[in-house]
């Protein structure tokens, strides 16, 4: 089975690891392009939220703040874990559940928001009225339209930019699953005619999970 999927993997990726022990073929690579984008971080925050694992790479490059840092789930998480050595809130990747959780976490107090020009900014938004909402652009992420099609029998979009830059240029393969990360990237195939499954949270493990599932 040809298995493709927006992103890109790392060495230790429990996907790669699942297509490695199961022979199948496995085709990774985004479909956007990121690149940085100058900011002033804010001179007081309690918090920096982060709501991607680029967004902690980017926002970083400036150096790691003396603050409280939040991740959007458990990728953003290691990420900053690797970058930063800390996370001190861990989302479960679902806006309104992080909004929830985070809210009682920072009530009151004001939140930076290093984020993609992109951004659908769902975290910041829920909680405008709980938080005092601090909000920049650190990176811009620009789709890339898919040239030739990509031939799998099942296809993974980890963001609704993905889901743009290849659905709105290219067929998929007759017949193929797909999988979305995220509700946002369900609903933007969704409005697109596209029928998907949806990882239970937005980690590897739970798309090997819906892999392991299919007939």
């Amino acid at each position: 089975m040809t298995v493709f999927i927006s992103r890109s993997l790392s060495a230790q990726s429990p996907l790669a690891a699942w297509a490695e022990a199961g022979g199948h073929n496995l085709l990774a690579h985004s479909l956007i392009d990121f690149r940085p984008v100058p900011f002033s971080p804010p001179g007081q925050a309690d918090w920096w939220f982060f709501y991607s694992s680029r967004a902690v790479e980017f926002a970083l490059l400036q150096g790691i703040p003396a603050v409280k840092l939040a991740a959007m789930g458990p990728g953003t998480a290691k990420t900053l874990q690797k970058l930063a050595g800390r996370v001190d809130f861990v989302g479960a990747g679902k806006p309104e559940e992080v909004a929830e959780a985070f809210g009682e976490r920072a009530r009151g107090q004001q939140v930076f928001f290093p984020r993609a020009r992109q951004s659908r900014k769902t975290v910041q938004t829920l909680l405008d009225d709980q938080i005092r909402v601090l909000d920049d652009i650190c990176y811009n992420n620009i789709a890339v339209p898919q040239q030739t099609p990509i031939l799998a029998e099942v296809y993974i979009f980890t963001s609704p930019l993905n889901v743009s830059a290849y659905v709105d240029h290219q067929a998929l393969t007759a017949g193929a699953g797909v999988i979305a990360i995220g509700p946002s990237t369900a609903a933007a195939l969704t409005v697109r005619g596209v029928n998907c499954l949806v990882a239970a949270s937005p980690d590897e493990e739970a798309v090997v999970s819906v892999l392991r599932a299919l007939p």
